[in-house]
């Protein structure tokens, strides 16, 4: 008998806003992966705990996934061979995901190999940075027959709302280019976590962050 993978959101930071869903799978799972940081859990994790304590007794695949944009396919098989390790010996496992799976996650990196291997997957929504980010400002991100659009670090001209994600870097130059087109800029950085930060103007975001900043353009 085989085990089953599970790519579980754990959300943006706050354990509050995991699902009950996210939490069952946890508490059910035999095996929790999870990307490392400096031979430590990382930060999904962190998430995770604070929300199902007990997953401290459970088995701990840690995951290195440097963090650079070169090429990631050794990693990235790499880690597929240790999920596939343990679910060929009947364990369930839970890879945790910061926001959702669905949304520059690492996860769908290694699920196709996986897959291929014969091995079931199943994803476990999570609720996003930036939903939860339009929450923290009390400003929708769409009204109407509005359109939004969600870029990884880039400004783009678009007529509807914009979400920036792992803006940190390149607040200097969004700022600049919303400046440029008359457009209102809004800035979370660490949502949900316990040194959040919240700007609502332009005049008060800094020109660099950290990298979960999250910049919505309206």
């Amino acid at each position: 008998m085989t085990g089953k993978l599970y790519a579980v959101g754990v959300g943006p930071g706050d354990p509050d806003l995991m699902t009950l869903k996210a939490l069952k799978t946890i508490k059910n799972a035999d095996c929790i992966a999870c990307p490392e940081s400096h031979g430590e859990p990382g930060v999904a994790y962190g998430i995770a705990k604070k929300a199902v304590p007990e997953i401290i007794s459970k088995e701990l695949l840690l995951l290195e996934f440097p963090m650079h944009k070169d090429d990631l396919s050794d990693a990235h098989n790499k880690a597929a061979e240790q999920i596939i390790y343990h679910l060929s010996s009947g364990k369930n496992v839970a890879f945790l995901t910061l926001g959702d799976p669905g949304i520059y996650s690492t996860f769908f990196h290694i699920a196709g190999m996986i897959k291929e291997q014969g091995y079931e997957f199943e994803i476990i929504s999570g609720i996003t940075s930036f939903s939860a980010a339009s929450a923290k400002l009390n400003l929708p991100l769409s009204l109407g027959d509005e359109s939004l659009m969600i870029t990884s670090g880039m400004y783009c001209e678009f007529e509807g709302t914009l979400v920036i994600m792992k803006a940190g870097k390149k607040l200097k130059e969004i700022k600049g280019k919303a400046f440029a087109h008359n457009k209102l800029i809004y800035l979370v950085e660490n949502c949900g976590m316990p040194d959040e930060k919240v700007y609502f103007d332009s005049q008060s975001i800094p020109d660099e962050a950290g990298y979960f900043s999250l910049v919505i353009v309206k």
